[in-house]
């Protein structure tokens, strides 16, 4: 017999931490893209840091045209032969 998990109880505290962390990641995220599209303007190469390394490459890679796909198989076919997946969507607000 298999002991089953047990669930975690959430606390006040979990849910600010969650928000705070998300709120960082925000920050970084905006910050990470500016940083990106610099070395995007300046191009391919090896940029070197005091600490780091980074080397910026660019490759292609084939993309599906969803639209063609779906105008040329149909939405029957695409229902037929297509699963569902679960996804857990957080939605973050501030109290007040």
């Amino acid at each position: 017999m298999t002991k089953k998990a047990k669930v975690p109880t959430i606390t006040e505290a979990m849910v600010d931490e969650l928000a705070a962390i998300r709120d960082q990641l925000k920050s970084l995220t905006a910050r990470e893209k500016v940083l990106k599209e610099a070395f995007r303007a300046n191009g391919a190469g090896i940029y070197a840091g005091e600490f780091n390394q980074i080397e910026i490459v660019f490759t292609s890679r084939p993309q599906v045209n969803m639209d063609k796909v779906r105008d040329l198989l149909g939405a029957e076919w695409i229902a037929t032969h297509s699963r569902d997946v679960e996804i857990m969507n957080i939605r973050q607000m501030e109290l007040v």
